[in-house]
């Protein structure tokens, strides 16, 4: 919250108060463009009773009440009903989730309220509200334009003409236009579906985005999947209806057969780590803006970061006023020597007012500390503003005499501007390293030697006079050294591209830890290369200074030919094509502008580069998490369907799992892929390991085979319990037996095999270290269904099994065990001996 600016201080009485705001929101409504195509029950309900799973239990349900089985049927659509339900209550989760991350991706907007400038989302605006519009905004609602400064925008999502619109004071800007040169104050006059843009149904903060290659693959697994169950269930309905003569019954097979091999959770399973694991991000001040980019994360090889407010604290502060005649250092100090107070009251006059830039504030409370007035400054006639090509800010004041042009900028280009001789200038620019070697970000001041009787046409027309230099210190966050430690660990380069001084940048680098900090390329040096130079350089500098946008982009495009996978931060309008060009464009959240956040896949809500690690950790382990979940799925489907279909093939005295059996293991599945493995903790060696290939398939040749191979142990478990049960166990002949104590093998060797994939690399006793709620969760619930299923009557009478004794009981959870704990013996070396094959 700020104070009203003496400059629009007129304005002060316009601006709403919260009374006023609560009618408005109340008579004209929100600032929402609604949709008519809201996901509402009874859409979700049709795309539950799609899904292959829901349609083959139901056709089962349909096959038993053919065949005279009514108990099987009602309670086949009983877990229909279930399984709706529990999709009904993931896809809310994932639903909550994405309007939350919505929520936070809402663009800013400075209002006045109360006499106070208070910047709140877009979708809180309401009609009659007073905006204070600036470069890089993204105009939230229709107004009219009050009080304009060279004010023009972008207004292509609706006119689809890319040229900017020059407004003058009582024209209208528009909702989704794009502020793109200026500033300017206006009132509200349309909010929601009454802007222009929601009379034409635009969907403003809807994107359509094509599938990633990770969701491409997974629905390829799903649909060759599909069709091996297909194909399986045919030919086992065919083998029934023309060699036992029992159509119904194969039909039946072939059915539970099938969903025994659909992984139908996978698609779902993707969507909900993903949707959840950005909501994760945003509790880090991370903001997912496309949720796809979360398999990129994890792949990414280079870090290219702003420095200041990324890799400093963006919190300036006036260290030394350097005149020509003296250097005054302004700490512990309270007052400045005449010459000082010029240039410090020059600096004044050339920045804006109000500034969210640091050293502009930090320049406004200097003149405060020392009592020193810069009314002058509201009166400003024209405009220079920085640009690449042109580092300084001129602003031309009118004076009793004439007008004069106040200047600041790169000491560079001041010095040019000043069109110093080569000793002033041998002078200065060695000050200036000295101050920039201690870690100083140095500015130059200047002004017209002589009052302008017109005002100039452009900012070099007239004479300047050199006055002196302002030397402000940024403190590094105390956590980027360790950062950075974490990103060489973890095989990720770190590049500091920004637009200081070469020896600031230099020393900023030094104090952070960064690999060749010696090594710096200006911009300028950088345009002077050729191209084969410019590869050689990219990879061994990681400082670049005095850089500009257009040069942050060439950097990228570059640095992507040259294979690296780019996360590139940004903050301002001319940063876009750099963000939007990078593999993983990051843009700031506090001092980004709207146009950069909508160019970018993620924004850092503080800023800090700390977070752009803590990103690629979440988005590594978000993927590691996925992996173990598909490995999980694949090894468990694998003794469903081999004891579902081997008793039928090699006809096996007693037939083990019916629809309902499948069923239930499938009610186990779901949770467990969702709940358990999304909310499993990191591994110990994540950030030690370099980063994948972006182009290595989430089911890769290590986890195929090894989802195989576990698969493989739990059905040998399962059989072998079969068999003891039929040879040794079951003294009265009870069918029932035999396949009760299988399936308990069944279910406890699942449960176990949830253990073992919790690390890939690790023995299930060691990642039983570090906690996961959910196990006990999961566990509980499933074992208390069983005994239920086993033990209650009525119950145990729809699932057709019978008690079992102790020694029963005891001897399918020991088997069940031993299978597993054989693997995860053995997953280590097998691992091993398949990154060698």
């Amino acid at each position: 919250m700020q104070a009203i600016p003496k400059q629009i201080s007129e304005y002060i009485t316009m601006g709403l108060t919260q009374e006023t705001v609560k009618k408005n929101r109340s008579v004209y409504g929100s600032n929402e463009i609604s949709t008519s195509q809201k996901n509402g029950l009874l859409r979700m309900l049709f795309g539950v009773v799609t899904e292959p799973m829901i349609l083959l239990l139901i056709s089962i349900s349909i096959v038993y009440l053919l065949l005279g089985d009514r108990n099987e049927a009602l309670l086949l659509l009983g877990s229909v009903i279930g399984i709706i339900c529990i999709t009904f209550y993931q896809e809310k989760k994932t639903e909550t989730a994405i309007s939350a991350l919505r929520s936070l991706a809402s663009p800013r907007s400075n209002v006045i309220r109360d006499g106070q400038i208070i910047r709140i989302e877009g979708k809180d605006v309401v009609y009659g509200d007073l905006l204070i519009l600036n470069e890089g905004d993204r105009i939230p609602a229709d107004a009219e334009l009050l009080s304009d400064r060279l004010f023009s925008c972008d207004e292509s999502l609706l006119t689809g003409e890319s040229i900017p619109v020059n407004k003058l004071i009582g024209q209208f800007v528009y909702c989704g236009a794009l502020v793109v040169g200026g500033e300017g104050v206006c009132r509200v006059t349309s909010v929601g579906n009454l802007t222009e843009i929601g009379k034409i149904g635009r969907k403003i903060a809807d994107e359509s985005v094509g599938k990633t290659l990770l969701e491409i693959e997974v629905t390829r697994l799903v649909r060759n999947l599909f069709l091996v169950a297909a194909s399986l269930c045919i030919l086992l309905a065919l083998y029934f209806g023309f060699v036992q003569s029992q159509w119904l019954q194969g039909l039946l097979s072939g059915l539970t057969l099938a969903i025994g091999l659909m992984p139908e959770e996978l698609p779902l399973v993707m969507t909900i780590f993903f949707a959840l694991g950005a909501y994760r991000l945003s509790t880090k001040n991370v903001l997912v803006r496309r949720s796809s980019i979360i398999e990129t994360l994890g792949a990414a090889t280079v870090l290219c970061s702003d420095k200041t407010g990324t890799i400093t604290q963006n919190r300036m502060k006036l260290g030394k006023i350097t005149t020509k005649s003296i250097v005054q250092n302004l700490e512990n100090t309270n007052e400045i020597s005449l010459d000082s107070k010029e240039i410090l009251q020059i600096a004044y006059f050339a920045s804006k007012h109000p500034s969210f830039d640091p050293m502009d504030i930090a320049i406004s409370q200097s003149m405060e500390s020392f009592h020193q007035s810069g009314d002058m400054s509201l009166i400003s006639i024209k405009d220079f503003p920085l640009t690449p090509s042109q580092l300084t800010m001129v602003r031309v004041l009118q004076e009793n005499d004439g007008f004069s042009c106040y200047a600041k900028g790169s000491p560079e280009a001041i010095f040019t501007l000043c069109q110093l001789n080569e000793t002033e200038l041998e002078l200065w620019t060695n000050q200036t390293n000295l101050l920039a070697k201690e870690g100083y970000r140095v500015l130059a001041v200047a002004k017209s030697k002589f009052p302008s009787q017109e005002v100039p046409e452009n900012r070099d027309s007239i004479s300047y006079e050199l006055y002196g230099l302002l030397s402000f210190l940024d403190p590094i966050r105390e956590i980027v050294p360790e950062a950075v430690k974490t990103a060489y660990r973890s095989g990720i380069r770190v590049i500091m591209i920004t637009g200081d001084y070469p020896e600031t940048a230099k020393n900023i680098a030094k104090q952070i830890g960064l690999q060749n900090a010696d090594l710096v390329y200006t911009g300028k040096e950088l345009s002077e290369l050729t191209e084969e130079k410019l590869r050689d350089v990219l990879r061994t500098c990681n400082v670049f200074s005095r850089v500009s946008p257009e040069d942050k982009w060439k950097l990228v495009r570059y640095l992507k030919a040259d294979g690296e996978i780019v996360a590139m931060t940004g903050d301002g309008v001319n940063d876009a094509p750099a963000l939007r060009t990078a593999n993983i464009g990051v843009a700031m959240g506090e001092r980004g502008t709207d146009v950069a956040r909508e160019a970018a896949d993620i924004v850092l809500l503080d800023d800090s580069f700390s977070s752009i690690l803590e990103s690629v950790r979440i988005g590594r382990q978000i993927f590691d998490n996925l992996k173990k979940a598909l490995g999980y799925l694949i090894g468990v489907h694998i003794p469903i369907v081999g004891i579902t279909f081997f008793p039928i093939l090699f006809d096996w005295p007693i037939v083990v799992l019916s629809a309902i059996h499948i069923v239930f293991m499938e009610m186990v599945i779901d949770p467990t892929c969702t709940i358990v493995f999304e909310k499993e903790a990191a591994e110990f060696d994540l950030m030690n390991r370099k980063p994948r290939f972006s182009s290595d398939p989430l089911l890769d040749k290590e986890l195929f085979i090894n989802s195989l191979i576990q698969g493989f142990y739990s059905l040998l478990s399962v059989v072998v319990t079969y068999w003891i049960t039929f040879v040794y166990l079951n003294e009265n002949g009870i069918k029932q037996v035999v396949s009760t104590t299988t399936f308990v093998s069944l279910v406890f060797s699942n449960l176990f095999l949830i253990l073992a994939n919790r690390s890939l690399h690790e023995s299930m006793w060691s990642r039983m270290r570090i906690k996961n709620s959910m196990i006990y969760i999961v566990f509980l619930i499933t074992i208390s269904v069983l005994l239920l299923s086993i033990y209650l009557p009525g119950m145990n009478a729809l699932f057709r099994f019978v008690p079992l004794n102790f020694i029963q009981f005891s001897v399918a959870i020991l088997v069940a065990f031993i299978g597993v704990l054989f693997y995860d013996m053995t997953k280590v070396s097998i691992a091993k001996w398949i990154r060698k094959v």
